[in-house]
């Protein structure tokens, strides 16, 4: 039977850990589920009321389409009312919809979910308004399906409203976002829950995204899809690279923020997304916007309680700033100082923090596009390696890595773009945030 998204482990594995990891030798221990294993796994149905529509069937609370009456699933102890809270499940649906609400204390009713992707529910601070003894599954008449693994987590150790967190930025093109990849499933979401890990959307075109609950600069407990592009739910990088991360964070006794800074189509040169006021060149509609927007989750930062501290930065940039160059030396002629400038403006805002650049996806970048110009390929490649702070090049950026992505994890799912497709496949962009997280754990000290 399945506990919930796992907590450590992947959620397909999850069945073999206890309701809550061990504490790191020092710092912060994952709050811990508070149903126990047996409750969590419907190995026992003695704190369910099945209410003449469900039954535990194969270790699975099932509907059975007899009415729409919800299962009230006991808690041994309620709530704590105004703290935040998530639940995680396995879903599995055929027909029909499902929300995950809360009761026996007034009652909360939970979002609609349709997908088995959407196996968690997330209860803000203001949601839970009682103490709440029970979480209630509430079908539709017409639903047909089941759960597995019903978790639930008092988030208040790890809430950025309340507790100091280091923070880390990831961002820049697609290849940071939730946008271009595979769509998620329950199936390839790799990395497993863990209460210490937020995010905060930026949603820099529209206030929510409903089928996670998100909201724009408010902090959310991180689920792929991290949500940075609105109305997309595909794989990103971030959740795997901030899995790299978060132990280093808790035993600093901190949990972990990400900013979730990615936008399809942004870059430095071409669109001039990421520039400061100081280094933009004309008012097109692109020019300086993710800057900006930077800046104004920064502020939405600084609003929170606690005093958070950023610590590091992960970026994918270049891949939008192509041009059909005769050599590595044409980008630095053409593109190096604008480069250059953009992690200095970083720092003067952030401070001297580490960074990560990743290089552009190695499947997709081939030594000559169709009229046979390097320019988009290999050239480029080579000038990005340049700002690795070992590179022994002047380019060489102090306290930057430069990331080499590995090959074989192309994304062709929607054909559009072949062989020169640069993005990745859900599996491939899991493995990148993982090199990412990797690479920026080993600068952190």
């Amino acid at each position: 039977m399945l506990l919930g998204l796992g907590l450590g482990v992947s959620a397909q594995s999850a069945a073999s850990t206890a309701s809550a990891p061990p504490a790191p030798p020092s710092g912060l221990a994952a709050p811990g589920n508070l149903f126990s294993v047996a409750q969590s796994a419907f190995d026992t149905s003695a704190h369910i009321d099945l209410r003449g529509n469900w039954d535990v069937l194969s270790g699975r609370l099932t509907a059975l389409g007899n009415n729409a009456n919800d299962a009230r699933v006991s808690l041994d102890a309620p709530l704590v009312a105004g703290h935040h809270h998530i639940a995680t499940f396995d879903f599995a649906i055929t027909s029909g919809n499902l929300k995950m609400s809360l009761g026996g204390n007034g009652s909360f009713n939970g979002a609609s979910v349709t997908e088995d992707w959407q196996g968690f529910q997330n209860y803000k601070s203001t949601d839970v308004g009682g103490a709440f003894t029970r979480v209630q599954p509430k079908p539709t008449s017409n639903f047909s399906g089941s759960i597995d693994g019903l978790a639930i987590y008092d988030l208040s150790t790890t809430d950025p409203k309340v507790v100091q967190r280091d923070v880390i930025i990831y961002g820049g093109d697609s290849n940071s976002a939730n946008a271009t990849s595979d769509f998620v499933t329950k199936a390839n979401r790799e990395t497993a829950f863990d209460p210490r890990i937020w995010y905060m959307p930026p949603l820099r075109n529209a206030p929510t995204f409903n089928p996670v609950g998100a909201e724009r600069h408010v902090p959310f407990p991180m689920i792929e899809p991290v949500i940075a592009a609105p109305a997309a739910r595909r794989m990103s990088p971030v959740h795997a690279a901030a899995s790299e991360l978060v132990s280093w964070s808790a035993a600093r006794g901190r949990p972990l923020l990400i900013l979730a800074l990615g936008d399809p189509g942004s870059g430095l040169m071409n669109t001039q997304d990421w520039r400061a006021p100081a280094r933009r060149e004309g008012t097109g509609a692109t020019v300086g916007r993710m800057w900006d927007e930077m800046v104004a989750m920064k502020t939405a930062l600084e609003a929170l309680t606690p005093n958070h501290q950023v610590v590091g930065a992960m970026w994918s940039l270049g891949q939008n700033d192509g041009f059909s160059a005769s050599s590595a030396e044409d980008y630095d002629t053409s593109h190096t100082v604008q480069y250059n400038n953009f992690f200095t403006d970083v720092r003067t805002l952030f401070g001297n923090i580490p960074m990560v650049l990743s290089n552009i996806n190695p499947d997709a970048a081939a030594d000559s596009d169709a009229n046979g110009n390097q320019g988009f390929g290999s050239f480029r490649q080579t000038w990005i390696r340049r700002f690795d702070k070992d590179s022994g090049h002047p380019n060489s950026v102090n306290n930057l890595t430069v990331l080499e992505p590995a090959s074989g994890n192309q994304y062709t799912g929607d054909g559009n773009q072949g062989s020169s497709d640069p993005h990745y496949s859900a599996t491939g962009i899991q493995a990148l945030g993982r090199q990412m997280g990797q690479a920026l754990r080993g600068v952190l000290g």
